[in-house]
C-alpha cells in the first residue's frame, strides 16, 4: 500500500507540473540532420517505442545539424530550442548523441523536466564529473539514458579470426569533438586489455592530412585493419562521412571496421556494428516508463548492448579478402 501511495504521489506531482500545458508532447533533440546515418535511426527507434505505448502523443523533432555548422550557430540553435521548451512545456525531452545531450544538460540539468538520452559517446562517468547527476549509474537528478558502446575488443578479435593474424589496428580520426571523443572511447574500452598496445592513432584536421594519413596507413604492412572515425572534415566545403567513405575506401585496401550498419552500406567492410535503431528504441522505452510513472531516478543509465554483425562482400572482394560460405553465414546481415 505504501509503495502504491509513493508511485501515486510522484505521478501526481508530475502531472501537476505539466498540467499547465494543453499538449501531450515530447520533444526529441537530435545532434545531427534528418539524414544522418548515426542520428536518424536513433530518432526513429525512439519514436516507434513512444508511439507503441502512447498513440495520442505528439512528438516533435528538432535537428541541430551540429556536423555542418559553426559553434556559434550551434549555441544559437540550442538557445532557440531552450526557449521552445520553456514556452511549450513538453512532458519530456529525449536527446540523441552528444551535442544534443550537452545542450539539454546546460539548460535543464537539475530541473523538473525529465531528460532521456541516447547515443552519448562521452562516458557517463566523464559527464558526471561536471554535472553530478549519477551515483554509480543511478540517476540522482532528472537525466538518464543509454551510453553508446563501440564493441572495440570484439571488432579486433573479429579481424584476428578472419585473417589469422595478430597485428596492428589503426584509428584514423578527425581532430574535432566527435573524432576526439571516439578516440577516447577506443582507449576507454581497451583500458584493461592487452589489445590496447596494438592500436595506432592517425589524427587528421583537414582534407590534405586525411589523404596523407590514408596513404601512409595503406602502405604499412603491420596494420591489418582500421577504424574510420572521420565523421566530417573540411575541404572547400564540409565533407560528411558519406564523402569520407569514398575517399578512405578508395585509398586504403584494408579491413575497415564500421561502427554501424549504415557505414557498411556506405562501402566499409563491416564488423560488430552498433544497432542505432535499437539504441534509440531502448531510450524510447525508458521515456515511456517515465511518462507512465512520473519517475526517472529508478532507471539506471545503461550501455547499449545490441549489435549486428554486418559484412559488405563487395568491399571484401575489393581488398582481396577471401571468405568461405561458412564464415559469411556467421554474419547477421550481408551486403552484396
Amino acid at each position: 500500500m505504501l509503495k502504491f501511495l509513493k508511485i501515486y504521489f510522484f505521478a501526481l506531482i508530475f502531472m501537476l507540473f505539466y498540467g499547465c500545458s494543453n499538449e501531450r508532447t515530447v520533444f526529441i533533440l537530435s545532434s545531427y540532420d534528418d539524414k544522418d546515418v548515426c542520428g536518424q535511426p536513433q530518432v526513429q527507434g525512439a519514436i516507434d517505442a513512444l508511439k507503441r505505448d502512447f498513440s495520442d502523443l505528439t512528438i516533435e523533432v528538432t535537428y541541430l545539424d551540429s556536423r555542418r555548422i559553426s559553434h556559434q550557430e550551434l549555441e544559437k540553435r540550442c538557445d532557440d530550442f531552450t526557449e521552445k521548451v520553456k514556452s511549450r512545456k513538453p512532458l519530456l525531452i529525449l536527446t540523441t548523441d552528444d551535442a544534443a545531450f550537452q545542450c539539454a544538460a546546460k539548460h535543464f540539468m537539475g530541473e523538473e523536466i525529465p531528460v532521456v538520452f541516447s547515443g552519448i559517446n562521452v562516458t557517463p562517468e566523464h559527464y558526471n564529473e561536471k554535472y553530478h547527476f549519477l551515483r554509480e549509474r543511478k540517476p540522482i537528478k532528472n537525466f538518464t539514458g543509454v551510453y553508446e558502446r563501440l564493441f572495440i575488443p570484439r571488432q579486433i578479435e573479429l579481424v584476428e579470426a578472419l585473417t589469422g593474424k595478430v597485428d596492428k589496428v589503426a584509428v584514423i580520426y578527425s581532430r574535432d569533438f566527435m573524432g576526439e571523443t571516439l578516440k577516447e572511447q577506443v582507449i576507454y574500452e581497451l583500458k584493461d586489455r592487452v589489445l590496447k598496445t596494438r592500436i595506432v592513432f592517425y589524427p587528421v584536421s583537414n582534407f590534405s592530412e586525411l589523404n596523407k594519413a590514408s596513404e601512409e596507413l595503406n602502405k604499412r604492412k603491420d596494420i591489418i585493419a582500421y577504424f574510420p572515425f572521420v565523421m566530417s572534415i573540411k575541404n572547400d566545403k564540409i565533407l560528411t562521412i558519406r564523402d569520407v567513405a569514398q575517399i578512405l575506401t578508395g585509398k586504403i585496401k584494408k579491413i575497415d571496421l564500421a561502427i554501424n550498419k549504415q557505414f557498411v552500406e556506405l562501402g566499409f567492410f563491416g564488423g560488430f556494428s552498433v544497432d542505432f535503431y535499437q539504441m534509440g528504441y531502448r531510450a524510447g522505452q525508458m521515456a515511456s516508463h517515465v511518462l507512465k510513472t512520473g519517475k526517472i531516478k529508478d532507471i539506471e543509465v545503461e550501455d547499449a548492448d545490441k549489435y549486428v554483425k554486418v559484412i559488405n562482400l563487395k568491399r571484401a572482394r575489393d581488398i582481396n579478402l577471401s571468405l568461405t560460405d561458412k564464415v559469411i553465414s556467421l554474419f547477421d546481415e550481408v551486403i552484396k
